[in-house]
């Protein structure tokens, strides 16, 4: 047993905060997470004309890209797609927000309500202030989960919090940069050849925020894994023996966080699977370290009792 649990076991923990002293703390934590998110959705609402345009960035570059090949196939679509990420990889990348050709009137996002730009300016301004509030949210979950855990395991909760905003902001941009720019010259290469595509802005950006959030939720699948075996809850064995049905569940997981389309969950279930083995590497490093940790802690005990 750990010296940290023989000087203050769980009951005296239990006692020492009853159940109503939790749900206030847990109250207090909501709050607090949700005063965050107030203060950057309103920041992104004040800039929501400058985010809408990044959204439809990559819009506009593929339908110009349709318009300048005069259509392709979806197999041509992406290979000339691949071909310009690799260009521009090699090269400068041009800015984000600068301005790609005009787009052609047949090709502009519509409004089809009145409230459209309402709506979408206050999704737009939701999404980025839970971005912007991640440091507190995922600071203040960590912070009410940590009087349950070891001395050992309350120092993991400032690096798995700079972990955990890491990886959500590396599968946003992942999902930006590699995933929207497919599925979406994807989707306009099966446009007919006697039609065009005239989507509605709202349904677009819809689209996007949700492909964002749910690689951004996705990607945190590392730090949990390494949380977790830290605590010895999961091993690399165990991830390993379960892979068969934790496949399934990816693919489930990719339906709920993906528009209902195939296309778009198969490109975030790959990335999944791939970060399911990263995961296991992951565990197999925690377990160690926790087993050094704790042969460590056995050799030190003899010790201090003499």
């Amino acid at each position: 047993m750990d010296e940290a649990r023989e000087k203050n076991p769980p009951e005296e923990q239990a006692a020492e905060m009853p159940f109503l002293d939790h749900l206030e703390e847990l109250r207090w934590r909501i709050l607090k997470s949700l005063a965050a998110l107030l203060v950057g959705a309103i920041l992104c609402f004040a800039f929501s004309e400058e985010l809408l345009g990044i959204l439809i960035y990559p819009y506009k570059n593929a339908a110009i890209s349709m318009e300048t090949s005069g259509g392709a196939s979806p197999l041509g679509a992406l290979q000339r797609l691949v071909e310009g990420l690799i260009h521009r990889m090699s090269s400068t990348l041009e800015p984000v927000t600068g301005p790609p050709p005009p787009l052609p009137p047949a090709r502009r996002l519509q409004a089809l309500k009145p409230t459209t730009y309402l709506m979408v300016s206050m999704h737009i301004a939701l999404l980025g202030g839970l971005v912007l509030a991640l440091p507190v949210v995922f600071y203040q979950f960590w912070r009410f989960v940590a009087p349950g855990l070891l001395a050992r395991e309350r120092r993991l909760v400032l690096p798995i919090v700079v972990l955990s905003v890491l990886c959500f902001a590396l599968g946003a941009l992942f999902a930006y940069w590699v995933i929207l720019p497919l599925g979406l010259l994807f989707f306009l290469s099966l446009e007919p050849p006697d039609m065009t595509s005239q989507w509605a802005v709202d349904e677009y950006i819809s689209f996007v925020l949700w492909l964002l959030l749910g690689f951004g939720v996705v990607f945190e699948m590392p730090v949990l894994a390494l949380f977790l075996s830290r605590m010895g809850l999961v091993t690399a064995a165990l991830l390993r023996r379960v892979r068969r049905y934790a496949i399934v569940a990816i693919f489930i997981v990719a339906a709920i966080f993906t528009p209902p389309d195939p296309i778009s969950q198969t490109l975030m279930a790959l990335p999944l699977l791939g970060l399911y083995e990263i995961s296991i590497w992951v565990c197999k490093i925690g377990g160690r370290q926790r087993a050094r940790a704790a042969q460590g802690q056995e050799i030190t005990e003899p010790t201090t009792s003499q």
